[in-house]
């Protein structure tokens, strides 16, 4: 497949991570999601904690706005800014070295340019909210109002993350190339289904 990279898209809950792992794992590429902080820390000299606190996360405004001007006065590069800049940096860089398949962090708008294989990965609330119950630790009581309450709000801010970042809109069926209910299809038949869809891929 050349370095064709392959990126994904999800809500929260849905199993887009384990779709990616085992994705690449069928196609025999590297995989990557969380593991993007560890090599930012070491590449950009930042701190994990840092990046980790600004990871998928759409910035605060910190400047004044004069009225009668749509742009602030002056503007200073946030925390989130830094994050995505340097994610982006790594993420081009990545694909111009091998096939991969990449989770989040805007992927499929930062390598627009390099031909990807955008996938959107969704699913029922209840299938995600009985998934993530199912990862709750032992000990630690969170009721199904929690876990949905939880759902909804990271759901947001990874909107609101890549509506700042892209000019796309995050989870519209016109913004990627195949999106997939793990609902409909299970987490085996989403990873199939985009094998199948590569085969026949533009």
């Amino acid at each position: 497949m050349g370095n064709r990279v392959i990126t994904i898209g999800r809500q929260f809950g849905s199993g887009g991570h384990e779709v990616g792992v085992r994705l690449a794992d069928k196609l025999g590429v590297k995989f990557y999601d969380k593991e993007l902080v560890d090599m930012i820390a070491k590449d950009a000299g930042l701190e994990e904690q840092f990046l980790n606190e600004h990871d998928e996360k759409a910035p605060t405004p910190i400047y004044p706005v004069m009225p009668g001007f749509a742009m602030p006065i002056f503007y200073q590069q946030t925390p989130s800014d830094i994050v995505y800049t340097e994610q982006s940096k790594l993420v081009k860089k990545l694909a111009e070295e091998s096939a991969c398949v990449i989770v989040g962090r805007c992927a499929d708008y930062v390598l627009k340019d390099y031909g990807s294989v955008n996938c959107f990965i969704y699913a029922d609330i209840e299938d995600r909210v009985a998934r993530k119950m199912a990862m709750v630790p032992d000990g630690l009581a969170f009721s199904k109002d929690d876990i949905k309450k939880r759902i909804a709000l990271v759901d947001k801010k990874r909107a609101k993350y890549y509506e700042y970042y892209t000019d796309r809109s995050w989870g519209a069926i016109d913004t990627y190339d195949i999106c997939i209910s793990t609902s409909k299809v299970g987490i085996d038949g989403a990873v199939d289904t985009i094998l199948e869809f590569l085969k026949n891929f533009r």
